[in-house]
């Protein structure tokens, strides 16, 4: 797979159980340094509305710890908005501002459907995608409980319907 420059010494983590709040790491999925240093963090909410409370929170989480970029993506969308309203969306984007100017903490807020479309077009080579995020995902469903049967299966009849060989 085409590789990034950006990551090209980092390390991602294995992915943590996602039954509890985020006790042991920094978000969902976290990106360290050679030096083992968090490096890019992404945490992934569902149907919560991104407001200034989540980036003060990951402000405090943060707070003497060299990350250099925290994504935070949600799957909640009202009025093709991924804020609860505009006034939220305004005070979010000048908090975050305010933080990059005195931290030099870049947090990205963003819908995770969106983001995903953005960088799917990145990929050079979709059918080598998919082999490895198939294999990578039987992985899962081996040695961890997040990943079950039931949605190798259903990736499977995904699979099959788009005609994918997998």
């Amino acid at each position: 797979m085409t590789k990034f420059e950006r990551y090209e010494d980092k390390k991602l983590l294995p992915l943590q159980v996602h039954t509890s709040p985020d006790k042991h790491g920094f978000g969902d999925i976290e990106i360290y340094t050679p030096d083992n240093q968090p490096f890019e963090i992404i945490e992934i909410k569902h149907n919560v509305a991104i407001d200034k409370y989540l980036v003060f929170d990951i402000v405090k989480k943060t707070q003497n710890i060299p990350v250099n970029r925290y994504y935070i993506l949600t799957t909640f969308v009202k009025n093709l908005s991924n804020f609860e309203t505009e006034q939220v969306e305004k005070e979010v984007v000048d908090y975050l501002t305010k933080i990059k100017q005195a931290l030099g903490l870049d947090i990205i807020v963003n819908g995770i459907i969106s983001s995903l479309k953005y960088y799917l077009r990145f990929i050079d080579n979709y059918d080598e995608f998919i082999r490895i995020y198939t294999e990578n995902l039987i992985i899962d469903a081996e040695s961890s409980t997040e990943v079950k049967a039931f949605h190798i299966d259903d990736w499977q009849k995904i699979l099959q319907k788009y005609g994918i060989k997998k």
